[in-house]
């Protein structure tokens, strides 16, 4: 929810938002510092003077709307289940709702999903956590498993799939090839069937390297595409399932930490239990 304030007098940002919010101070601070609030259009993260004429919105959490099913905390992370639609960063964020919500702790991200890519997403809840997790994504010490649903079956149960794979930036696609070309990098997927329902599939699937788009383009490119995935999928199929975000989640997350602050980490799994039938027309 954008409330919209109009300033009559100069005074302290935060002394407004008071005067016009049933806010306490110390949220009202967290509003500010998750930069929250936008001055004549400019967002701004630091408690400061307004001045007579001045227009100050401020985005209040909706708490029905902005709810958040958290699956995982403790004093160091947060894990939450990310709904399709929604961008890791950004205005309207999910970052952004989570720090609207939080009271005590400020949630900074430490890796990201697509737009349209449910499931898990890891927060650090403090500079050494975020500085741990951090690294041990860079170096793929996390694992992450997804379940999807996609149109067809493949015809090995469970392997292991290896190809090429090019990212176009300026038109936001990505390209795969069976053999490196220039330009191309090497990608690595894991698989298992899990379920067989007419024509569609449940799949488990494990990357091994992380790049943009890689689960999505990869299984397309073996004629599994996602069911909903406007990109690389079938337009029609989706149509008829009515299914316009592609079902991919992000279903567990597996820390591997051998030493620092989130070594009671290692080896734990946080797992999401979802059932992604439920997003389309039987």
């Amino acid at each position: 929810m954008l409330q919209e304030i109009q300033v009559k007098s100069k005074q302290l940002l935060s002394d407004l938002i008071g005067e016009n919010t049933d806010l306490g101070y110390y949220r009202i601070q967290k509003i500010i510092k998750s930069k929250s609030v936008k001055i004549n259009g400019v967002r701004v993260g630091t408690d400061m003077n307004v001045n007579a004429g001045d227009v100050v919105y401020v985005y209040l959490a909706d708490r029905e709307r902005d709810s958040i099913e958290v699956v995982y905390r403790d004093d160091n992370i947060l894990v939450v289940n990310k709904n399709a639609g929604i961008e890791v960063q950004g205005e309207g964020s999910l970052t952004e709702r989570i720090n609207n919500i939080l009271t005590d702790d400020v949630a900074v991200p430490v890796h990201r999903l697509d737009r349209n890519t449910m499931g898990l997403v890891v927060f650090a809840l403090n500079k050494t956590a975020e500085t741990e997790l951090l690294a041990s994504f860079k170096e793929r010490d996390i694992d992450k498993t997804y379940n999807c649903i996609v149109v067809g079956a493949p015809q090995k149960t469970g392997g292991k799939l290896k190809a090429y794979l090019f990212k176009d930036a300026k038109k936001s696609l990505v390209y795969i090839s069976d053999e490196p070309k220039k330009g191309y990098v090497p990608i690595e997927t894991n698989y298992n069937l899990l379920k067989k329902f007419g024509e569609l599939s449940l799949l488990e699937v494990k990357p091994i390297t992380g790049r943009t788009h890689q689960i999505r383009a990869q299984l397309a490119h073996i004629n599994l595409p996602i069911l909903g995935d406007g990109k690389y999928g079938i337009n029609k199929i989706n149509r008829r399932y009515r299914v316009k975000t592609q079902l991919l989640c992000c279903t567990k997350v597996t820390f591997h930490f051998k030493q620092g602050t989130l070594r009671y980490l290692d080896g734990k799994s946080v797992v999401l239990n979802i059932d992604l039938t439920q997003y389309y027309k039987k």
